[in-house]
């Protein structure tokens, strides 16, 4: 009888990782679609500043900030147009929920940031690094993908660099590659995964 109970607790656990693993493939897209564009915000105003680019930074951030957030909340979209959405797990809803709230965090900051002209004293960005490596380092463990772990070691890296870096322009550069490599570069090998797995 404890035999049987362990042994349904540890196939349970075992689903639950795989829940996780297969939830954070699955969004691989996601993650891409948001790193180029928010690399693409950063080089964007970077560009401005050194009068290279005539486009405003704050026009860009809203195409950079609003089309991923269109990308991402598609399936939402879908169920209100009556398409029913596949039931999530628990781990899948857990990892869901995670980065949905480090989503809201990073993307109410940023505005506010720019919104209030906080945005050129340089803080935000190794603040929003800082919650980028929290995702990661727990995405890793609920998504029993130990590589994530790194990404989110090194996103907090980042994070010291940037504040090193605030008010330099020189930060606007470092926070696009950080983008392009810990965010874009993730989903793209999670989406290479994905792609061999079917």
């Amino acid at each position: 009888m404890i035999e049987d109970r362990a042994r349904e607790d540890i196939a349970f656990i075992r689903r639950a990782i795989e829940e996780g693993g297969a939830y954070a493939t699955a969004r691989s897209p996601d993650m891409l679609v948001w790193g180029i564009a928010v690399a693409l915000g950063y080089l964007g105003t970077y560009g401005f500043i050194r009068r290279w680019s005539p486009i405003a930074p704050n026009l860009l951030w809203a195409a950079c900030l609003g089309l991923p957030w269109l990308f991402s909340l598609r399936r939402l979209a879908g169920r209100a147009v009556g398409t029913e959405l596949p039931v999530r797990r628990p781990m899948a809803q857990a990892l869901a929920m995670l980065w949905l709230g480090i989503g809201i965090f990073v993307t109410t900051l940023a505005v506010a940031a720019m919104w209030t002209g906080e945005s050129r004293e340089g803080w935000c960005e190794a603040v929003i690094a800082g919650a980028m490596g929290v995702g990661f380092f727990a995405s890793s463990w609920l998504a029993n993908l130990p590589w994530l772990r790194g990404v989110g070691v090194a996103w907090w890296v980042g994070e010291l660099a940037l504040f090193a870096l605030r008010q330099q322009v020189e930060a606007l550069p470092l926070a696009a590659a950080l983008y392009l490599v810990l965010l874009a570069g993730p989903g793209y090998l999670l989406l290479r995964h994905r792609v061999r797995a079917e």
